[in-house]
């Protein structure tokens, strides 16, 4: 596994998602969200970056520039009203399934398409419905599950980082299947809002509490994890978990830069950059394994 490295077709879409966000909090302040995030571009742009790194830079400096500690809130709160009206479908689908796990991973993966102003054409929460039974029946481009089961008994101590709200409600049919597996499952959610991420309140609005073994947050404000922030707490979990499920490819980039393995990505791959990385095409969905 290489590391996602900044490349020229991350201005672009950084630039996108910035006049985004500002769109959603102040309209009139795009220009200047726009300029801001071209300053840090002059002074941090480097092919030898992780690209979740610089655009950690690129959002904190906008949401000091807008005055809003979640420009995202209300497309959260849309998001998991989606996805909770598609539960009932999606628990079906896992019910009357031959093989739980797939299926409980599939809805998962659906769910990852809620990541708004990016290339990817979702512009809305409520797309997800048009599009759930679409990438249901595409299956999985990257089909690793067979890697992922060989670190999946009993006992074993999965660390569940995970993405997007509206998706981390899909989560909860993972966990299940995970812990009738006889997994113990601890959660990781994002330390501070950042896009549309799940943080701990959502943890706690949604009632995933009660779904896995424990819960853990990243520490900070960051696209992924900011592995020199995380708590002592976080870091010997990864230190002695069995295998590490991520979701998303905010995750994938940052993990990208890391040893920490064995390690199942889970996600669609929403940009050219990160579905070269994992040997991909754009725009599918992968369950890809690194031990």
């Amino acid at each position: 596994m290489r590391s996602v490295k900044v490349s020229p077709v991350c201005v672009p879409c950084l630039l996108k998602r910035v006049i985004y966000e500002s769109e959603l909090v102040s309209p009139g302040k795009v220009p200047a969200a726009v300029r801001a995030a071209c300053r840090i571009f002059s002074k941090r742009y480097s092919p030898g970056r992780v690209s979740a790194r610089l655009a950690t830079e690129v959002h904190r400096e906008v949401y000091r520039l807008l005055g809003s500690r979640d420009p995202y809130l209300e497309m959260k709160t849309r998001s998991n009203r989606v996805a909770l009206g598609l539960m009932p479908a999606a628990e079906r689908l896992v019910a009357r399934s031959r093989d739980r796990l797939r299926t409980a991973i599939m809805c998962s993966i659906a769910g990852n398409i809620l990541d708004f102003g990016i290339q990817a054409d979702v512009h809305e929460p409520e797309v997800l419905r048009k599009r759930f039974a679409g990438i249901m029946r595409e299956g999985l481009a990257v089909d690793h599950l067979p890697r992922l089961r060989r670190h999946l008994r009993k006992g074993s101590r999965v660390l569940y980082f995970a993405d997007n709200c509206g998706e981390i409600v899909f989560d909860k049919l993972v966990f299940g299947e995970l812990r009738k597996l006889g997994a113990i499952v601890t959660l990781v959610v994002r330390g501070e809002p950042i896009l549309t991420d799940a943080t701990l309140e959502d943890v706690e609005e949604l009632g995933l509490r009660k779904e896995v073994d424990g819960v853990l947050d990243t520490g900070s404000f960051a696209v992924g994890v900011d592995f020199d922030n995380i708590s002592g707490a976080l870091r010997r979990a990864l230190e002695g978990c069995d295998v590490i499920i991520s979701k998303g490819m905010a995750n994938f980039e940052s993990f990208s830069d890391t040893k920490w393995r064995p390690i199942a990505h889970l996600m669609r791959t929403k940009c050219a950059p990160v579905a070269q990385a994992a040997g991909a095409p754009f725009d599918v969905s992968v369950l890809k394994v690194w031990a």
